[in-house]
């Protein structure tokens, strides 16, 4: 049995038990993207050496890349690709349904396992206060969300909670964090450490942002309650 057979065995596990793993915990505080990385990282040369990166694997990580950021390359790549747009040039709906099944249920798990894998968690924990700054300037995200939903003037605006939680939200990019990262690591201009802080960085925010933004919603609600009855 190849590396890359028993990878891909890995990984197709990963990515079966991450969505019930997911349902399974209470309020669904842990999105499926940061479990993936985190047992990739588990699985990963850098841990229990159980996930090895081979042609194979990469190629499919790669495939997942492009369906994440909806690229046609899926088809475009094969001559495959070039003869079902030339039949159906208007697309087919119950193909692209099962495209988008593969793409979604084991193309992008693949792409999100094998980021995890790459991450070298020990290189990560080692310089904690790197992370504490990559944590720091996503925050710095929410600065212009918060002062464009203040600007908004429409009729029905936002309330100064719901401003606050939208801004948290929009802190978290991890997808993208992830796809940059390994597209400049595979070009040589930035190194896997610093990728590996920058990803850990996106999935802590990614887990703890959606936190704060609705405990923050809810204490700034229930203040508002208590104000009230006084005013």
């Amino acid at each position: 049995m190849t590396y890359g057979l028993v990878s891909l065995s890995i990984i197709m596990m990963i990515a079966v038990a991450c969505p019930i793993i997911t349902q399974l915990i209470p309020g669904k505080p842990m999105p499926q993207t940061v479990l993936l990385l985190v047992f990739g990282a588990i699985f990963g040369p850098f841990i229990l050496d159980k996930i090895w990166v081979t042609k194979a694997v990469e190629l499919l990580s790669e495939l997942g890349l492009a369906f994440l950021f909806q690229l046609d390359v899926v088809l475009g790549a094969f001559a495959a690709g070039f003869i079902l747009r030339f039949v159906t040039p208007n697309g087919n709906h119950t193909l692209n349904l099962k495209l988008e099944g593969v793409g979604y249920g084991f193309l992008i798990p693949v792409f999100f396992v094998v980021s995890g894998a790459s991450i070298d968690v020990k290189a990560v924990v080692a310089n904690p206060a790197l992370l504490i700054t990559f944590i720091i300037m996503l925050l710095v995200r929410a600065v212009p969300s918060f002062v464009a939903t203040t600007l908004d003037h429409r009729v029905n605006p936002l309330d100064p909670q719901d401003k606050l939680t939208v801004s948290l939200y929009c802190t978290t990019a991890l997808p993208l964090i992830v796809a940059a990262t390994s597209l400049v690591v595979q070009g040589g201009i930035m190194h896997q450490t610093t990728a590996s802080t920058l990803v850990a960085a996106g999935a802590v925010t990614v887990f703890l942002m959606p936190l704060l933004g609705g405990l923050t919603s809810k204490l700034m609600k229930g203040e508002t309650r208590l104000i009230a009855p006084t005013a």
